[in-house]
Parts: C-alpha cells; structure tokens; sequence
C-alpha cells in the first residue's frame, strides 16, 4: 500500500495536524506500552512544530526522544540539531522527557557507532513515532544521494541501528559532511511516521523521488519500506 499525503492550505495548518498526528502516536504508545519513542529530524523546518508540541498535555516522563541524525558539530554551533530539540521541544511540558543525545566527543562520527547503537537500538525496536524530512535531492535522515557509507547506512550488514555517513561532494549537505544517522531498518521498522514538506519544489521532488534508484534518492528507500506507516504532510 501506499503513503498517506496529505495536503493544507497553510503551513499553520499543517503544523497543526502534525503536532496532533505525534501527540496522538505518542499518547497511545504510553497506553499500550508504558512508554514511547520519538525520534525526530532537525533543520529548518521542525522548529514550529516543537513550539507546539512543547505545550501539549503528554505524559511526557515517559516519552524517550532521540535523533533521526546529526552533524558532527559541537553543541553550540548553530547545525546542531541536538540543540534545536533542547531549545524548541524540550521546554516546557515536554521538558520532562528523556533525550538520547547522538552526537558524542569522538573525533569522527565513526568513532561513535558502537556507543551510539548501544543506546539507540533499545529505543528503536520498533520506533513508536519518527518525524522526517526531504531535501531537494531526495535526501532524507543524513541518507545523502551515493555518499560514503550511504548502502552499509540503508541495509546494515548486522542490522545496526546507527551508522555514519561522509558526505563529502554532496551539495545539500554544505561544509558538515560528517554525520551520524539512523539506519534503513531503524527507521522503516518504525510504527508511525511523518513527513513534512512544504513548496511546490518538495512536491516535484517527491514526485522524481518515486521513480528514482534509491542510491540516487534515499527518501525513495524511506517510503517504500513505510508504506501505510507513513503520513506525508504538505502545504505551500
């Protein structure tokens, strides 16, 4: 079966209907389960969608947020998407979640991917909830078009769960080539998904993506593998 896509006039709307869509993933993952997992991406886009999400009434204690990936940045640099998580979605009531930080003080990410593995696995078995996006080269976690550990990255010889990638030569992934990223089955095993994308130009992108060698757009890999699981949110 296909994704779900998901068209809004405004992206006020959109951000609305995905800040309930993760809330209402994330509510019945506690009431089943106990707790849940909210991996998500960082970027330009998601900063709104945190400031709502941020306030709504979750039994957040119980939530365990995590990275769908990161630059190898420090902290304090303004790429960091550990950073943006910290500043825009763990305040307020949400600041009562845990957070499974991905970037660690190992020179390369490469250095990391056992520590990091070993803590994201337990939480990723399944995802209860992931949040995406898509670049406009079909690129979504650090999943960049042919980069450096790009296959290992999608079908990882041991089932892994983190991996890491060099993007070296890759336009969209500018000066910060180095990252870590959550694997093909770590991300397509996920219960619930989301995508949120807005301009024409992502729709044509989407578009290309669904007729495209995954190597040469990732995000193909992503939808596929989802299916249903997967809810593509639009606006303009």
């Amino acid at each position: 079966m296909k994704h779900e896509l998901t068209r809004f006039e405004t992206r006020d709307d959109a951000f609305g209907f995905a800040a309930r869509f993760i809330a209402g993933g994330l509510d019945a993952a506690v009431a089943d389960r106990g707790h849940a997992s909210f991996m998500t991406s960082g970027g330009s886009t998601p900063g709104p969608l945190f400031d709502r999400l941020s306030g709504m009434d979750l039994p957040w204690e119980r939530v365990t947020v995590g990275l769908v990936d990161e630059r190898w940045v420090p902290l304090d640099h303004d790429f960091s998407n550990e950073a943006l998580v910290r500043t825009r979605l763990l305040t307020g009531r949400a600041g009562a979640a845990g957070l499974i930080p991905m970037k660690t003080q190992a020179e390369l990410p490469e250095g990391a991917v056992a520590d990091r593995n070993a803590a994201y696995a337990p939480h990723c078995a399944p995802v209860d909830m992931i949040l995406l996006g898509m670049g406009g080269d079909g690129h979504t976690a650090s999943w960049f078009p042919r980069s450096k550990g790009l296959e290992a990255a999608l079908n990882p010889p041991g089932g892994e769960t983190i991996a890491a990638i060099d993007a070296t030569g890759c336009p969209v992934a500018g000066s910060n080539v180095h990252r870590l990223t959550l694997t093909g089955p770590a991300v397509t095993s996920a219960r619930a998904a989301l995508m949120v994308l807005f301009g024409e130009e992502k729709l044509d992108v989407l578009e290309m993506a669904l007729k495209a060698d995954p190597l040469d757009m990732p995000v193909r890999h992503a939808i596929d593998k989802l299916g249903p699981r997967l809810t593509i949110v639009w606006a303009p």
